[in-house]
């Protein structure tokens, strides 16, 4: 038996992910803001509530295995902003966690911990954080703080290092990184139900023929096998764009301040 508590289950991507695993698991409790202005699916309840409630979050958490952490602000914004619901936000995600005895937190990271590397390089787990934006610095510390919950604490994490997660790629940079929504699926119920995985960082991209990413360490630990690939989906990509210098594209801009969601 299995139960879920999703933060941002309500939003962009949070709703798409519902959908595909409803009626998977056990019990769901969605933590939001306000009631969904869509029907609950079976074995779903919502509790109203804030990321900067711990005590609130941590009273959702009882009896809960399982948090999928996509709540927060999702593109660059000012640094209070960012600061509130990302950083002290993921924080009371992590403590409500460890106070209610959850398992595992599946974190909604991003590809913009490492945005400022040249987009001529191919990554894999192992390199180093450079983030491109408030958000990304956000992203980066949701990392650092589930290693430490889990060598601490024990709390597993699978850190999904979300690509674009769009219907098709709409550029050239999302060819490289974007994650269909079969797929994106697909790849948070491997988060959700894999084995023992300690602190597993995990790029969140389809099969791409042109990906940026090396994922298959991550995609093994976890027995994500992706099948979509941005190739097949090219119908809205201008090729005559310039392509990107770096992995963040756009975010890598000195006077980007976000309205790229």
């Amino acid at each position: 038996m299995t139960t879920v508590l999703y933060t941002g289950g309500t939003g962009r991507m949070g709703g798409v992910i519902r959908e595909g695993l409803a009626g998977r698991y056990d019990r769901v409790v969605l933590y939001a803001r306000s009631e969904s202005d869509q029907p609950l699916h079976a074995n779903e309840e919502i509790v109203i509530g804030d990321l900067a409630d711990l005590e609130r979050l941590t009273e959702a958490a009882a009896g809960v295995d399982v948090i999928v952490h996509l709540g927060g602000v999702a593109d660059e914004a000012p640094y209070e902003a960012i600061r509130t619901s990302n950083i002290d936000g993921t924080y009371n995600v992590y403590e409500a966690a460890r106070r209610a005895g959850v398992r595992r937190v599946v974190y909604a990271s991003s590809n913009h911990v490492v945005g400022f590397h040249p987009a001529s390089e191919v990554l894999d787990e192992t390199a180093p954080l450079r983030p491109d934006t408030y958000y990304g610095v956000s992203k980066a510390f949701g990392e650092a703080l589930a290693s430490l919950y889990h060598d601490k604490w024990g709390i597993e994490s699978v850190l999904l290092r979300i690509g674009t997660f769009r219907p098709a790629p709409e550029d050239r940079r999302q060819l490289g990184l974007w994650l269909s929504w079969p797929d994106g699926v697909e790849l948070t119920r491997c988060a959700i139900e894999s084995g023992p995985v300690g602190c597993q960082v995990v790029y969140g991209c389809s099969a791409n023929t042109d990906r940026w990413w090396n994922a298959d360490a991550g995609w093994a630990a976890i027995g994500f096998v992706p099948k979509d690939d941005a190739a097949n989906h090219t119908e809205g990509v201008d090729f005559a764009a310039a392509a990107p210098e770096f992995h963040g594209g756009a975010f890598t801009a000195s006077s980007y301040e976000g309205g790229i969601w």
